[in-house]
């Protein structure tokens, strides 16, 4: 648990332990808001379960099928203050727990319901699909991942974590603006960044572009 999955240079670290380290703050940020405004409603217990929940997953998902990108890149390797940029920046999700914690409104329960159902969806993809590449590229390394969850969209961890969020946009109160702030770096971070860069990295499958002209990128049949 948080340690490098190859040697790195003194004073390097990779993107995988930065996030790693992050996710493991958010059930204790959670948990602060929480305590701090005093906030013990059915809305902030959500935000305890399936924020704080994601966080402890993704550090039992860093230690046993991680993302090789994050951690074997070294374009995503930076010095401390790089590290410390990185960490920040993702730290705009804390946002979902702090408007909770000081949302008053009571959730209804097709709040409660729409939020778990989406979120629920999306772990599944997320993890699922992180799992299956994982342990596709570890025994059949040189295949390009066309079945299971990728022959569903190109990127089902993305299209779980966008269904995550969107759940947890309810919960932290759809009606007010900064809750989709986390919705909107995630756009950025994934259709801006992260996709283009994974498919440019894929075009090297001979079977990739009959993949890609018959299976959607995020949302079947749509986009």
């Amino acid at each position: 648990m948080f340690t490098e999955k190859r040697v790195v240079e003194n004073g390097r670290y990779t993107l995988g332990l930065v996030l790693e380290i992050h996710k493991f703050t958010w059930t204790p940020v959670t948990l602060f808001f929480t305590l701090l405004y005093n906030n013990y409603s059915q809305r902030m217990m959500l935000m305890n379960s399936l924020f704080g929940g994601y966080g402890m997953l993704w550090v039992l998902k860093s230690n046993y099928f991680y993302d090789k990108n994050f951690y074997m890149n070294t374009q995503h390797e930076h010095d401390i203050k790089g590290a410390l940029l990185c960490y920040l920046s993702v730290s705009v999700y804390y946002l979902f727990p702090y408007l909770a914690a000081t949302n008053n409104n009571e959730i209804s329960i097709y709040e409660t319901y729409l939020s778990t159902l989406l979120y629920t969806i999306g772990l599944f993809l997320h993890y699922g699909s992180d799992s299956q590449k994982y342990y596709t590229m570890k025994y059949n390394p040189n295949k390009l991942i066309t079945e299971g969850l990728y022959s569903i969209v190109r990127h089902p961890n993305y299209s779980g974590e966008f269904l995550m969020w969107f759940g947890l946009i309810l919960i932290a109160g759809k009606e007010q603006i900064l809750s989709y702030v986390p919705l909107l770096w995630l756009c950025l971070a994934t259709i801006l960044s992260g996709m283009p860069e994974k498919e440019k990295s894929l075009k090297k499958y001979d079977e990739y572009q009959n993949w890609k002209e018959n299976t959607k990128a995020l949302i079947p049949f749509v986009y």
